[in-house]
């Protein structure tokens, strides 16, 4: 099987997924269509495809990142604590100051799961809580600003007619893409996930792979926090806080696999959207907050039970299977 086809065999079902609750959600409310209300929703999902992707880079080498959410904030807090707003100099800052630190941070992830030999699950727990107190002690609530011509080259429109945010996280699935399937980097963080002995005794310095591989989460994650302090114009020090489970529920169902070394970032767009999605149908509905979480966790786990078997999914074999077991039945009824 090429590449292509199973990467259709694992992201059509999430695809699918996603144009069904769309559907859904334009029949309950015909303005779901319009096109200010998908302008909206690109911009909502931006920084959740951002979260997804720092988590998948790390999921896929059999690890877990607890600590997206503290980068993700600690990120927004700098990028709209930065002095000389409306100016060049703001600007070449913002731009630049918010990923060397979210890489820095990674990389101290990388560094302590390696050498110490540690759980990835505990480190960046341990570390996401370091990052979040250095957030409040910078930003204790909510406040900063940002450069009026970042937030409308961040959130605006491109040639005055294609969203930005669009773009945006369109070329960073692209890229990122590129990275992990046509890269020495991006193969071999394949070959630690699928087995990390086999890997190094490949010649795969694995030590070094998973290092920039927390790395490169930690920019994805400053990403995140950049475009969210465009976006509201200002920094919130917890506002990174829901990302920690939602980037894990957005990664395994887009198809990867958390044992590691089994699928991808092309998953993400439809992912977050069936995230984000869910949410808007519950409120259009009018369901009360209380059974909300009961629904969204229902039709979650329904979710990935199609998008994580998607590799394997065969719906004629199924259908055969299920007529199969009918025919049985019937069978055992007449004796």
């Amino acid at each position: 099987m090429t590449e292509r086809q199973r990467n259709l065999r694992l992201y059509i079902p999430v695809y699918s997924i996603f144009f069904l609750i769309y559907i859904v959600a334009c029949l309950i409310e015909p303005s779901f269509f319009t096109w200010n209300n998908n302008v909206n929703l690109f911009t909502r999902i931006t920084p959740l495809i951002f979260a997804g992707m720092a988590q998948t880079v790390v999921v896929l080498t059999g690890g877990i990142d607890l600590s997206v959410g503290s980068i993700i904030g600690l990120t927004n807090v700098i990028a709209a604590s930065l002095p000389f707003v409306d100016t060049p100099g703001n600007i070449v800052l913002w731009f630049c100051l918010p990923p060397i630190v979210g890489l820095l941070v990674g990389l101290i992830n990388g560094l302590i799961i390696t050498r110490g030999g540690f759980p990835p699950l505990i480190v960046t727990l341990a570390t996401g809580a370091i990052w979040k107190g250095v957030t409040l002690f910078l930003m204790p609530i909510p406040g900063g600003s940002v450069s009026l011509a970042v937030a409308m080259t961040t959130t605006g429109n491109l040639l005055n007619s294609i969203p930005m945010p669009l773009v945006i996280f369109a070329l960073a699935v692209l890229l990122c893409h590129t990275l992990l399937s046509k890269s020495t980097f991006g193969r071999s963080i394949y070959a630690i996930g699928g087995n990390e002995t086999i890997a190094y005794q490949s010649g795969i310095p694995c030590q070094k792979i998973t290092i920039w591989v927390y790395g490169v989460s930690g920019v994805l994650c400053a990403f995140a926090g950049m475009f969210l302090s465009a976006w509201m114009f200002s920094a919130d020090p917890l506002v990174g806080e829901p990302y920690i489970l939602n980037s894990i529920a957005v990664t395994v169902i887009a198809g990867t696999a958390l044992s590691g070394g089994k699928g991808g970032v092309l998953g993400i767009i439809g992912a977050a959207y069936i995230f984000l999605l869910i949410s808007n149908i519950l409120n259009l509905l009018a369901i009360s907050t209380f059974y909300q979480f009961v629904a969204k966790g229902v039709v979650l786990i329904l979710a990935l039970a199609v998008t994580s078997s998607g590799a394997s999914l065969n719906p004629v074999r199924l259908i055969r299977k299920i007529f199969a077991a009918q025919h049985s039945q019937l069978e055992e009824v007449r004796r």
